[in-house]
């Protein structure tokens, strides 16, 4: 019995490899009934996959009598991603973890999922790997949605914003659009006060029995009533220093002004 991955069209390069093969490729070949390659072999769905692309699959494949071969289709592919809430994403393509799951008080993991119509993977796919900065986003999404599920209490504001102090990536090891998961440790976690909570944490990005990328970050959870007009009296500085900036441009010299426009 042989397995076949199946990734995103996104990921041809890595399709190279014997035993993986692209969504675009197996589509042909089910939807032009060629199905003597695929006889007696074990599909499962891959990396960069969407929803609708894996019932699709599994539909069609289903009609052709490829029930066997379809029968662990979903083994890498059984979490759901964590929501807009947890995730903070309004876009469902855009989420790149599952919702976080407690290990013990301080230790939480949520799986890597990856969807090709999503942001950071729309126009940056170079060679055989994941790019650096989708790891980066999945673990910025990660602490978020460790945090909204699992480590406030009951007296935290409805609306609240994240606030990044520290954020240190480290690259260990290339990743692949392989099956990859999240690991997060809460280190330290404090209220100085009402409306605000302090927290530090590691997390590893972990493939293949080890670590392939770290992030140590600091951050603060504000209440929106305190923060909000914080925030909006910062962007009307800025804003006002910058018209002034322009204002002093555009009260050139005759002179200068002509030879500018020269």
């Amino acid at each position: 019995m042989t397995i076949q991955l199946i990734v995103a069209d996104e990921f041809a390069t890595f399709a190279q490899l014997e035993g993986v093969q692209t969504l675009g490729t197996l589509l042909a070949q089910l939807r032009s009934n060629q199905l003597e390659e695929l006889r007696g072999s074990r599909l499962v769905a891959g990396q960069g996959l969407n929803q609708a692309q894996r019932d699709q699959v599994y539909a069609l494949g289903s009609s052709l009598g490829l029930l066997e071969e379809l029968s662990h289709w979903r083994l890498w592919s059984c979490e759901a991603p964590a929501g807009r809430a947890l995730s903070h994403k309004h876009k469902a393509e855009n989420i790149l973890i599952s919702t976080p799951r407690r290990v013990d008080a301080h230790h939480f993991e949520a799986d890597l999922l990856l969807d090709a119509h999503g942001e950071l993977l729309l126009d940056h796919l170079t060679g055989f790997h994941v790019q650096g900065m989708v790891l980066t986003e999945a673990c910025r999404q990660m602490f978020i949605a460790t945090t909204e599920a699992h480590c406030l209490d009951e007296n935290a504001p409805s609306k609240r914003y994240f606030v990044i102090n520290e954020m240190n990536m480290s690259f260990l090891e290339f990743a692949f659009p392989l099956p990859a998961s999240i690991r997060y440790t809460v280190l330290t976690s404090e209220q100085p006060r009402p409306g605000r909570y302090n927290f530090s944490a590691n997390m590893e990005v972990w493939q293949n029995g080890k670590p392939a990328a770290s992030m140590a970050v600091k951050f603060a959870v504000f209440d929106d009533a305190y923060l909000a007009p914080r925030e909006r009296q910062l962007a009307e500085k800025a804003l006002n220093a910058v018209l002034e900036e322009a204002r002093q441009a555009l009260s050139l010299a005759p002179a200068e002004a002509k030879a500018l426009a020269a």
